[in-house]
């Protein structure tokens, strides 16, 4: 009897943060990252040896690292390399080297204790920010404090995994992300992380499908099954069904031709069917991607995030250094616009620890940081000025809440416009000034924001958070953070038709605008002008060419008369599938 039975295995599908785009079908590798489980017992130890030990594993550690950056420089972008170099700054930290080898000298423990113990002090610190940027940095240190501490008790680093798999784990350290690669892995899912986390930077980088902050992934998964990740929906499906397998391998072949066919849109205009221009720019934070610009996408910036060059020394950088960087893109993308944001970094990066807020999204960061430090924004709005000479540069202030500070920051402007006609220094006299539209308050009053300044520029991002009060890094409300609730885009509409009404410039930069289906509602509001990551240019360019104006402004009305998320997803999937015929 036993023998007749069928048994069937239930499909189930688990739900996280979509981090990489892509779909990947097979078997599952569960990584469980082994932390070094031995430490030597206190009591007479030699001093003079663990000092020994301690400066050993950290120059093999140095090596390791040197080894894992040179391949990833092979395959991975300017972005992710910097993760790397941060783990090896940290090696190089001789303030860390010198405390440790004075605990060992003085509390005569062993170098493994020493340093255990000092990196977890400095993890506590660092995670009393509560801010996103902070805790990636924790990770970083994590990963870094693992490798010397298996490299003094001489334990080798298990990085293999089976090829053509999926890997499945609590987390993932860039290392492990990287040696991985080596093994044609199909994608990462895992328990822990956000959509800025370091898996995710670096699967987007390496073109393969992620999905993160999962939760308990990594418990449900075992090596026997066969999954599908779905990095488009932030899926991964455990004993998908034949049909569920069909239907995703289907999925794939409509993406690979997709795919084939977006070269075909470098050169052509970014213009609907039926004759309608989208200004279709690029969001920049490193030069590398103005090689790119200039060779596939021939267009200009529509947000340049100018806090990279602080984040990378954790220092502001001098006008004369923000001068020249600034004057390089400018003069490589001539006659293109480039629209430049001042410095949009956390009051956690520069706040003494006794002063780190409890929440740091609500507190002192973007303009207000700005406005509080004159010199500092002196000094960038001289260079962006001198910069601005040959009439391509915008200038963009994040962060705003209210129209005192835009008046404030149009008195700054003018003092430096001053300063710099005084000394004869070229400029654009008529340079255009804007805001980010991100913060609630500018939605309620957009008419009398309009009327100070030239352009909105729309931060999807952080105006979805800052409206569903949901972090868009949380998994536990990753269902609450949706740009396509029908507030944001009510709040969206609203911007869009006060641009319209006081004849200003509009654009939207947040990742809403290199979605698919969502690039295809903003057309259909009005949005004239899109920004997007590299990634997403020729996917975005080629929607344009495909889609009809008038019908996009259609499916647009008829969403914002709809009440849930799941309205709007279903109108413009099948809108969308209606109008390209083609699934990506």
């Amino acid at each position: 009897m036993l023998n007749n039975m069928t048994i069937t295995i239930k499909e189930e599908i688990y739900k996280g943060l979509p981090a990489s785009k892509g779909i990947s079908i097979g078997k599952p590798f569960v990584y469980k990252s082994e932390s070094p489980a031995y430490i030597p017992t206190d009591g007479d130890i030699d001093i003079e040896k663990e000092i020994i030990d301690y400066e050993q594993a950290i120059e093999q550690s140095k090596k390791e690292l040197h080894k894992i950056y040179k391949l990833a420089k092979e395959k991975l972008d300017e972005k992710s390399l910097l993760i790397f170099e941060a783990h090896l700054q940290f090696l190089d930290d001789d303030v860390l080297h010198t405390q440790v080898r004075k605990r060992i000298s003085q509390e005569k423990k062993s170098a493994y204790v020493v340093f255990d113990a000092e990196i977890k002090y400095i993890e506590q610190q660092l995670l009393l920010s509560n801010d996103d940027y902070i805790r990636e940095r924790v990770a970083d240190i994590e990963d870094v404090k693992h490798r010397v501490l298996r490299n003094m008790i001489k334990k080798k680093l298990f990085s293999k995994i089976d090829e053509n798999s999926i890997v499945i784990a609590r987390n993932l350290t860039p290392a492990d992300t990287i040696l991985f690669s080596n093994r044609n892995l199909l994608g990462f899912a895992t328990d822990i992380g956000g959509t800025n986390s370091h898996v995710a930077i670096i699967a987007r980088s390496l073109n393969v499908p992620a999905v993160v902050g999962m939760n308990d992934i990594s418990i449900h998964i075992s090596q026997d099954d066969y999954i599908i990740i779905d990095g488009y929906k932030g899926l991964v499906i455990k004993n998908p069904s034949g049909r569920t397998v069909t239907k995703y391998k289907n999925l794939i072949l409509k993406y690979e031709e997709y795919e084939k066919t977006l070269s075909e849109v470098e050169k052509v205009p970014s213009r609907t069917k039926d004759g309608k221009d989208i200004k279709l720019t690029v969001n920049l934070e490193f030069n590398k991607e103005i090689d790119y610009i200039l060779t596939h996408a021939g267009c200009g910036v529509g947000l340049y995030r100018t806090e990279h060059m602080f984040l990378e020394s954790g220092e502001f950088p001098t006008e004369e250094e923000q001068y020249k960087q600034y004057r390089l893109i400018a003069d490589r993308l001539y006659p293109e616009d480039a629209i430049i944001r001042t410095f949009d970094i956390g009051g956690d990066k520069i706040l003494p620890e006794s002063q780190k807020e409890a929440n740091p999204f609500l507190g002192w960061r973007g303009i207000r940081i700005c406005l509080d430090k004159p010199d500092i924004f002196r000094a960038q709005l001289r260079a962006l000025l001198r910069a601005s000479n040959f009439g391509n540069i915008k200038i963009m202030f994040p962060m705003i809440t209210t129209i005192d500070e835009v008046r404030k920051i149009k008195v700054y402007v003018d003092e430096m416009k001053h300063e710099l006609r005084e000394k004869n220094i070229p400029f654009n006299q008529n340079i255009e000034l804007g805001i980010m539209v991100e913060v609630p308050s500018v939605v309620f009053m957009p008419d009398l924001f309009a009327r100070e300044v030239d352009f909105f520029s729309i931060g999807t991002n952080d105006l979805t958070q800052y409206i569903l009060a949901a972090d868009r890094d949380s998994s536990f409300v990753s269902e609450l953070y949706q740009w396509l609730d029908p507030a944001v885009l009510r709040a969206i509409d609203i911007i869009i038709k006060s641009a319209e009404r006081n004849k200003i410039g509009l654009n939207v930069c947040g990742e809403m605008a290199g979605d698919p289906l969502s690039s295809l509602l903003l057309i259909g509001m009005g949005v004239n002008e899109l920004s997007v990551e590299t990634t997403s240019f020729l996917r975005t360019k080629r929607l344009i060419t495909l889609l009809k104006y008038d019908e996009a402004k259609k499916v647009a009305a008829k969403a914002l008369t709809m009440n849930s998320v799941s309205e709007v997803k279903e109108l413009l999937e099948r809108s969308y599938n209606k109008i390209i015929k083609k699934i990506y």
